[in-house]
């Protein structure tokens, strides 16, 4: 029986060779799908049939309902990046030569799940969230946070902000224009409230095998209530905030001597009204390290990244300042701080600091790719143009933080 086993896969594969699907390769066969952090670690044998040509790729995609993810390998086990937690997928693998790609395997399905020995739960449950946010932990690697549309901080009342630009143009409305990016701004009183949806972490977090640059939007929430952006404006533009920061002087109906910025005191303004109308900041705010800080002493956690890992003021454990060149390139570090006496990978913001590392620059930690997504349409911090680059999402590249 043996023999003619043998003898039978002798035929098909010859057979498979007069035609030109005997060129590429048989589907190999999965064996296991281990669930990771944010990950699948998909296991396979190869093909009984390479094709005519050897094997140079397997390619494994795991789909769930709307999204589909992949990743390429030379030999087993294959790691798909980027999945969400909690969410079962279908992942299948195939191969690939120098005649093409095989069909797809029979599928297998596998839910990523964070790993609960890894929870920072315990530094964000003791950490002092402003009165009145709401901070659930769902599970011990969940948490999930309210921001809120104004911090608990005091605001400015009037603001520089962004006007439209292009065939119904507000420019003539203008007062002002931005130092740098020489952006077109308007005197506008502080008004309405943007509407605030609930962000989810995952404080269970691990550090991804390479840095994925921040998006345009919230990067993170701080103990204020009040989100954190990258140190840049806008998309294509060079300047970072404080860098292309103006003010403008006038006096009100009541005689009132008033200077809007568009920057104000703690280093943030709210959102255009098109965009959610909510305060955020573009670094570091002393009206947030000084709601939990004290002089010469280290820095207190004061907020949460997107990818789940801490943020920090720029002190170290013995109130020293922590010099932005110890800072990796998403000014992150590991080292002990007051909540994590035992050492924790977490996220600096340096003071004074106009480049690009005003404000973290990338995500160090593995994250969803579908809630990278999310957190990218999720708002903007300039005006919408009529023309401009292709690329409005506000991100950079890997190769573009390199350069600044």
């Amino acid at each position: 029986m043996r023999y003619f086993g043998r003898l039978f896969a002798l035929v098909a594969i010859a057979l498979a060779g007069c035609n030109e699907s005997g060129n590429l390769p048989w589907a190999p066969t999965i064996a296991t799908a281990r669930p990771g952090n944010a990950s699948a670690i998909i296991a396979f044998a190869a093909p009984v049939y390479a094709g005519q040509t050897a094997i140079s790729t397997y390619v494994v995609s795991c789909t769930a309902a709307g999204e589909s993810w992949s990743a390429r390998g030379e030999a087993s086990p294959v790691t798909v990046l980027g999945l969400g937690n909690g969410v079962e997928y279908a992942c299948a693998v195939s191969a690939s030569n120098a005649a093409g790609m095989s069909a797809n395997s029979s599928p297998i399905k596998v839910t990523p799940q964070p790993d609960a020995a890894n929870s920072l739960a315990s530094g964000y449950r003791q950490t002092a969230w402003a009165s009145g946010m709401s901070v659930t932990f769902p599970s011990e690697c969940t948490m999930t946070v309210w921001p809120s549309a104004r911090p608990s901080h005091a605001v400015d009342g009037y603001y520089l902000t962004t006007v439209l630009t292009g065939k119904n143009s507000e420019v003539d409305k203008g007062t002002s224009f931005t130092k740098v990016s020489t952006m077109p701004l308007k005197v506008t009183p502080l008004q309405g409230l943007g509407a605030q949806a609930p962000m989810q972490f995952n404080i269970c977090p691990t550090k991804a095998p390479v840095p994925i640059a921040v998006n345009a939007g919230a990067i993170g929430v701080l103990i204020s209530g009040s989100v954190l952006f990258g140190a840049a404006e806008i998309a294509g533009n060079r300047a970072t905030t404080l860098k292309d920061n103006a003010s403008y002087s006038f006096t009100s109906k009541n005689g009132e001597a008033i200077t809007a910025r568009f920057i104000d005191h703690c280093n943030g303004h709210p959102t255009p009204v098109n965009a959610g109308n909510s305060y955020h900041y573009h670094g570091l705010s002393e009206c947030v390290t000084s709601m939990v800080d004290h002089a010469n002493g280290p820095s207190h956690l004061i907020g949460v990244a997107l990818d789940g890992f801490p943020i920090y003021g720029d002190k170290d454990m013995n109130g020293q300042t922590i010099a932005p060149a110890r800072l990796d390139a998403c000014n992150g570090i590991a080292s002990p701080t007051p909540e994590f006496p035992q050492g924790v990978y977490h996220y600096v913001l340096p003071f004074g600091v106009k480049e690009h590392n005003a404000s973290m620059r990338c995500y160090s930690g593995d994250i969803s790719r579908k809630e990278l997504a999310i957190a990218d349409a999720s708002g903007f911090c300039y005006a919408p143009q009529a023309s401009g680059p292709a690329n409005s999402s506000g991100k950079m590249t890997m190769g573009e933080i390199a350069k600044e």
